[in-house]
């Protein structure tokens, strides 16, 4: 299991997309909390006790998409340069190549969502104080905000690995990740009007505060129960096509 898990991590850093990512959502969380919820921060936010815990969430939810997107490609790679056969057969077990990859994502999304959320709030006070402003005492509910982040960050990692195992085609599985989320799920919405906050993508926004939550119908954690269920799904039919499917 170990060398898969380092196999894994290899293939994740030697991919260029990974760096280029993560570049890109660098400098999007610079622009955005440096530059607009900092320097430009309005007088009624600096007023405000819950801003640093804003752009906390605001960050994660910002770029989870970019750890989802990394976990599509380091999987979908392999399909489309077809180095899938040389991953299946240096293993005894698909199992393990499956599970080495979920573990991979898992502490990848956990770290990136860790990085953001740190980076986001101490960016916003150096600008603020960069531009002379001054900011009330902040709330911060340290325990709330830490573990409904971090699920965010990994289930959006989780579901884009998740994509990418049950598509395997790279273009198909990175126009599902973009259209499901918003336009599908938003189409639906239509129709189910306050239950459409128990649709996947949906209920995770929920987890975070993010998205439509009619009249708070859904707690955070009962949002996270039920995106969980959506993975356990999800991750079993995966699973059982990942060992019975060609792997071309």
């Amino acid at each position: 299991m170990i060398t898969q898990i380092k196999a894994e991590l290899k293939k994740l850093f030697t991919i260029r997309s990974t760096y280029f990512i993560l570049a890109l959502a660098f400098l999007l969380v610079f622009f955005f909390a440096f530059y607009i919820s900092g320097w430009h921060l309005e007088a009624k936010d600096l007023h405000n006790p819950f801003t640093l815990q804003g752009d906390i969430t605001g960050a994660v939810s910002a770029v989870s998409i970019f750890s989802a997107l990394i976990a599509l490609l380091l999987f979908t790679h392999e399909y489309r340069y077809n180095t899938i056969m040389y991953t299946l057969t240096s293993s005894n077990s698909r199992s393990k190549v499956l599970l080495a990859k979920i573990l991979v994502i898992s502490a990848l999304a956990i770290i990136f969502t860790l990085f953001f959320a740190t980076l986001s709030p101490l960016l916003s006070l150096f600008g603020i104080h960069a531009h002379h402003l001054h900011l009330v005492p902040q709330t911060l509910h340290y325990g709330n905000i830490i573990w409904r982040s971090l699920f965010y960050g990994w289930g959006y990692g989780m579901a884009g690995l998740l994509i990418a195992a049950l598509v395997r085609n790279q273009v198909g599985a990175i126009i599902t990740l973009f259209i499901v989320p918003d336009t599908v799920e938003g189409l639906l919405s239509l129709l189910l009007k306050k239950n459409a906050v128990y649709l996947p993508f949906s209920s995770i926004h929920a987890v975070i505060g993010q998205g439509l939550n009619y009249n708070n119908s859904i707690t955070a954690g009962h949002a996270a129960l039920l995106f969980s269920g959506y993975l356990i799904i999800g991750w079993l039919i995966a699973w059982v096509l990942f060992l019975r499917r060609d792997a071309n």
